[in-house]
């Protein structure tokens, strides 16, 4: 009995490590009225551990036989699937009270070129490619440093309107 305890709790590490590769959300677009995760991930992977790590060393210690092992490995595993898909449907149902997304770093990475130089210090005027505008913003180097026009840069982020960028070769040799 202590093998089917065994597999069931490897069976169960197997499948949470494919959860955590993939997910339990619905790979199709859910309607309105549904929610966007399958609940039977959760509680299976959830029982599955439980009741063989439950059964196992209830059984192995000596202290059940058997047939006592996997009743209790079912009760306490079912209790933890429903523990741990109540959980799910909270997490799934959650929606962040305003957007995630942090507007001072909604340019980064973009490349883009220097069409004012910047000097030591100071700023200069860039442009980058955004759809099919080369909309042109004030920059600062990164470091304080001086860029030339015409020079490739890539934007690490905004503030107060302001790029701060940094030279594309030197992003290039980081990558």
């Amino acid at each position: 009995m202590q093998y089917v305890f065994l597999t069931s709790f490897i069976g169960g590490v197997l499948l949470a490590v494919r959860l955590m590769f993939y997910g339990a959300e619905r790979r199709l677009r859910p309607s309105a009225d549904t929610l966007p995760l399958r609940r039977w991930e959760p509680a299976t992977i959830s029982f599955l551990v439980v009741f063989g790590v439950t059964g196992y060393l209830l059984t192995h210690s000596g202290r059940l036989s058997a047939s006592e092992g996997v009743v209790t490995g079912v009760v306490i595993g079912a209790i933890c699937a429903l523990v741990i898909t109540r959980l799910a449907i909270a997490a799934a149902r959650f929606q962040p009270e305003h957007d995630p997304e942090d507007p001072r770093f909604l340019l980064q990475g973009r490349v883009g070129v220097v069409t004012v130089p910047i000097p030591a210090g100071g700023e200069g005027v860039i442009s980058y490619q955004d759809v099919a505008a080369f909309p042109s913003i004030r920059a600062r180097e990164i470091e304080g440093g001086a860029i030339a026009a015409g020079i490739e840069i890539c934007i690490d982020h905004l503030d107060d309107g302001i790029a701060y960028v940094e030279l594309w070769a030197r992003v290039e040799e980081r990558l």
